[in-house]
């Protein structure tokens, strides 16, 4: 009787130990497919917009521009692309917009695409195509 009990301990340590396991290789996955960082981007609410920063000058207000270029496109750590987008504000001033965004959810500026630029009370430059 004794043997019969301590196999059924065995049999349950294996089975916690593999939904322990289960669940860690899950908790990965989900870190591993979840986009991190400041510098992401979303389309939602009917938005495409970016978010990074302005690296090349001080940039205080909201303007709008035109996209001349995306440049230095990057595969990152995290699987996401890091780009740099040149813009023309309308005041003629080139911003240099440095994000980070999905591929597979949202394709890279174009030249061409008119947006509008942002500056968030965190720093952030939020860049809303269209």
């Amino acid at each position: 009787m004794r043997e019969r009990k301590h196999n059924r301990k065995k049999e349950h340590s294996g089975l916690i130990a593999f939904i322990i396991f289960v669940l860690i290789v899950a908790g990965v996955a989900f870190l591993v497919a979840s986009p991190t960082g400041s510098h992401t981007s979303v389309t939602a609410q009917g938005e495409d917009a970016f978010f990074g920063r302005i690296e090349n000058t001080s940039f205080k207000e909201q303007t709008t521009g035109t996209v001349k270029a995306d440049t230095n496109c990057k595969t990152t750590d995290t699987g996401l692309t890091n780009c740099i987008g040149v813009i023309s504000a309308s005041d003629g001033t080139e911003l240099h917009f440095n994000y980070t965004h999905d591929m597979s959810k949202q394709a890279c500026l174009t030249a061409g695409d008119s947006v509008r630029i942002t500056l968030l009370s965190n720093g952030t430059a939020k860049v809303v195509r269209g």
